[in-house]
């Protein structure tokens, strides 16, 4: 086994959207993985909030103890920069003592896949870096968790993405996913693999991979030659699908993979007000929809009379609940207009 086949370089790739605070967290907990090759770096999409200098300032205050905490476990300290978005075409090199912890402002808020995308490109901008991590920045992870993900990916170089265990932050004995999640044709949807189950009850691994039609976007490890094959994640979803998309993609060339010992804690939802129990923000179902319906028309434009009764449905539920503006936006966001802000704001 070679050096970078026992200690294959990868990156975290942690995107804040005006929740600082969870982003540090998330970092924090990221520089605390056992994996020793390991940079980190945290996307901000223009919050306007202050939060690209908050996290900056915060993680250089803990930065010492961080360091100090790795180089008496034998690894390389981390180096912290920030880059603004006019820098980013020419990022500082970092010497191979070190490790790269950058806080990076995006420039302007593209969404999820967007975000993401200007941090996987950063950290590829390495040729050694074979793997991106991507984390939402409200999850924290085992020390132990990218390890075993790249253990998963080093038995079956087929893999393209990889997804972990991921289980509720605040009820950490309940599954939100196993891995991620499967497409159902016959409804034109999606369901979390495992969602609900206890996370003391036996998986069998193998049996969650032969289901998975994407990887939780929550905690995605995804190989640098599966970039290099399909490309980025699709900035034009905004919010949600693109796991699908670009799990889609990569079919016939890439395997999905999902190692059970690898442990994510997720808080769900909290940037955008999604929710797995009751009812979510207006943001959310309006992206939700929208989505789904753009995933659709691109790959399965025969299912889209299936998604048709559940919009009436959810339209329906909304006028009868004294809602129309939150109506009225999900026949937009089906048709791929845009979000009325307003109208958003009042629901």
């Amino acid at each position: 086994m070679t050096q970078s086949q026992a200690n294959p370089r990868a990156a975290v790739i942690i995107l804040n959207w005006r929740a600082a605070a969870d982003t540090v967290q998330c970092a924090l907990s990221a520089a605390a993985l056992d994996h020793e090759n390991l940079d980190i770096i945290v996307c901000d999409n223009a919050s306007g909030d202050g939060s690209f200098e908050a996290i900056g300032a915060s993680l250089a205050e803990q930065l010492p103890t961080i360091n100090q905490h790795r180089v008496a476990r034998g690894m390389r300290p981390f180096v912290q920069g920030a880059l603004e978005a006019s820098t980013l075409a020419t990022p500082p090199h970092v010497d191979d003592a070190s490790r790269r912890l950058w806080v990076v402002q995006t420039g302007r808020n593209g969404g999820y896949a967007a975000g993401n995308n200007v941090g996987a490109r950063l950290a590829l901008a390495e040729p050694d870096v074979e793997y991106v991590w991507i984390l939402n920045n409200d999850t924290r992870v085992e020390p132990d968790a990218m390890t075993r993900l790249l253990e998963r990916m080093a038995q079956d170089p087929a893999i393209g993405i990889c997804g972990a265990k991921v289980v509720y932050l605040e009820n950490p004995d309940r599954v939100q996913s196993l891995g991620g999640g499967r497409f159902l044709r016959g409804r034109a949807r999606c369901e979390l693999i495992g969602m609900g189950s206890s996370a003391q009850t036996p998986v069998d691994a193998g049996a969650v991979e032969a289901t998975l039609s994407y990887v939780n976007g929550a905690a995605a490890l995804v190989r640098r030659t599966l970039i290099e094959t399909v490309g980025y994640m699709d900035e034009g979803y905004f919010l949600y699908w693109e796991e699908i998309d670009w799990a889609v993609r990569a079919a016939g060339r890439f395997r999905l993979g999902y190692c059970d010992a690898a442990k994510v804690y997720h808080r769900v939802g909290m940037s955008i007000g999604t929710s797995d129990d009751g009812q979510s923000s207006m943001l959310s179902e309006f992206y939700l929809t929208r989505s789904k319906f753009r995933f659709l028309r691109r790959h399965h434009p025969g299912l889209l009379l299936l998604a048709l009764p559940n919009l009436g449905r959810a339209v329906v539920r909304e006028l009868l609940a004294g809602r129309p503006a939150r109506a009225r936006n999900l026949l937009v966001a089906a048709v791929g207009g845009r979000l009325q802000p307003s109208a958003a704001a009042r629901a």
